[in-house]
């Protein structure tokens, strides 16, 4: 198993021995975090304690590097993408009432909501503090669209919950306003500060939003395959919470079970016996495998963005890191 296999499937933090370009963003994050006051600092501490795989700034500064060396400005775009990212993820966990994620408690569970959207803010204030000291309008410019489109994405599925008309076309608009811009967004942002061309640029925009997809497709089937402990929240949680995804999606068009699953989606009241019931039957129809396919069409069109770009090492990490979606576990 490869270095990013290992990190995607076990679900860890990226190792900074292998990618010791992230120790300055982890340098630079605990700076940021550390500076607030009182409880803010408290909930931001708290956060960074809990870890993360830091994919963002991962693809921020490889995404970069396949075009220029290392500099520093790529560090502080990497930041600030972090800075977002764990914003969004509190102000999630508030939308969801989630107690956990990645198995701790999460800001909103420990300290309250009111608390917890007010750190969120926080971070979003000090990503754009970064972007702006710096002068990086061509980053924050893809940021702030892929958080537009994040807010969006959040919106529309709230509005979309336990419906048994949403097709194929509007999940994916989902899932790109909900996961894919933000990665398309660390690559663009990561290869701009490099000088890359509006061609590159396109290229690194097409390589994360496809793995993106893969992602979010994975994240998916996790939700209703996974180990609850490994996942750190309920197995089927989607489905219960009225979050419609790939694998419904193709159980509602089988023949056999499709009429079945809707029903039960009226209801808008799925039991832990019922998500068991539906397991079984998106494993006996093949929609399991189904979506599995589908992610694994979208690492190769990711793949196959990167492969037009100059050969290099980093350019060979990012393709790693797309296969290693596939094996995730967490």
């Amino acid at each position: 198993m490869s270095i990013q296999q290992e990190y995607i499937t076990t679900g860890t933090s990226i190792s900074t021995l292998q990618f010791p370009e992230l120790l300055f963003v982890e340098d630079k994050l605990q700076i940021v975090l550390s500076k607030a006051d009182g409880l803010i600092q408290q909930t931001c501490v708290s956060l960074l304690q809990s870890g993360g795989k830091r994919i963002r700034p991962l693809l921020t500064l490889y995404s970069g590097m396949c075009f220029a060396p290392l500099n520093p400005l790529m560090i502080e775009g990497a930041v600030a993408a972090e800075l977002i990212h764990m914003a969004s993820l509190i102000h999630d966990d508030v939308i969801d009432k989630s107690s956990t994620r990645r198995g701790k408690p999460t800001v909103n569970s420990l300290y309250g909501d009111h608390a917890a959207i007010l750190t969120g803010d926080y971070l979003f204030a000090e990503a754009f503090n970064i972007l702006s000291t710096h002068q990086l309008l061509s980053s924050m410019g893809y940021l702030v669209k892929a958080i537009q489109a994040m807010c969006e994405g959040e919106v529309n599925q709230a509005n979309e919950q336990f419906s048994i008309s949403l097709g194929l076309q509007h999940y994916f608009q989902r899932i790109t306003k909900k996961t894919g811009e933000l990665l398309a967004a660390c690559c663009q942002s990561g290869a701009i500060l490099a000088g890359a061309t509006s061609e590159e640029l396109a290229l690194m925009r097409d390589y994360g939003l496809n793995i993106g997809y893969a992602y979010q497709i994975t994240d998916d089937i996790l939700d209703i395959s996974g180990d609850s402990d490994a996942l750190g929240k309920p197995v089927g949680a989607d489905l219960m919470n009225g979050n419609i995804t790939l694998p419904f999606l193709y159980l509602m068009d089988n023949p056999i079970y499709g009429e079945w699953l809707k029903e039960i989606i009226k209801t808008r009241k799925v039991s832990r016996q019922g998500i068991q019931s539906i397991k079984e039957a998106l494993v006996s129809s093949g929609c399991l495998d189904q979506a599995y396919a589908t992610a694994t069409t979208c690492i190769c069109k990711a793949k196959d963005s990167l492969s037009k770009l100059p050969k290099s090492p980093y350019r060979d990490t990012l393709a790693k890191l797309a296969d290693s979606i596939l094996l995730r576990t967490t």
